[in-house]
């Protein structure tokens, strides 16, 4: 019988910068580089909340979620309830994640990590299909989506985070997806 051993939080700390990885459930997995229907997505999304929030709460991948020693996730955006700290690499619990669904992504990020990180206590987890033109919010109540004109709202993010008075944050999947 062959033993396998398990990667931890340490071994994923020691990876080089450039080697760009999750750890799920002591694997690490290694995904193709997203479309630039993910990254047109992600850079809408990223403009969207830095221009609403400021810089101080809100980043892109990669940035280490650290769930426990055998899961460390890298989201597509992550919204922090306050500035960070100064020389950081990876946060413990954000307010929000952004999860841009991709083919080779979309099994892991529904069912592996959505349950992960609102375990951890993320209030909110996105998850922006930009294939079937959904998007989705789910939040220890359940889930919210919305598709064409229909907008899906936030309810922490410019409720919560420090610093905000701004309404509440939301996606239109006809105005995210739509051409340039």
């Amino acid at each position: 019988m062959a033993v396998t051993a398990l990667f931890t939080r340490r071994d994923y700390e020691a990876l080089p910068e450039d080697f760009r990885a999750q750890l799920m459930d002591g694997c690490l997995v290694r995904e193709p580089p997203p479309s630039l229907d993910h990254q047109g997505a992600q850079s809408r999304i990223l403009g969207d909340l830095m221009r609403r929030l400021g810089p101080d709460v809100v980043y892109a991948a990669p940035v280490a979620v650290v769930v426990d020693e055998l899961n460390v996730f890298e989201p597509d955006i992550i919204v922090l309830s306050e500035p960070r700290t100064p020389g950081a690499t990876r946060v413990d619990v954000p307010l929000a994640v952004f999860e841009i669904l991709s083919p080779s992504t979309r099994k892991h990020d529904r069912r592996h990590k959505v349950p992960r990180l609102l375990g951890l206590g993320v209030r909110e987890v996105w998850l922006v299909d930009p294939v079937a033109r959904l998007v989705e919010v789910r939040d220890v109540d359940g889930r919210r989506g919305a598709r064409g004109p229909e907008a899906a709202r936030s309810r922490v993010i410019g409720t919560s985070v420090i610093g905000t008075s701004a309404d509440a944050f939301e996606l239109v999947p006809d105005v995210l997806f739509a051409p340039a």
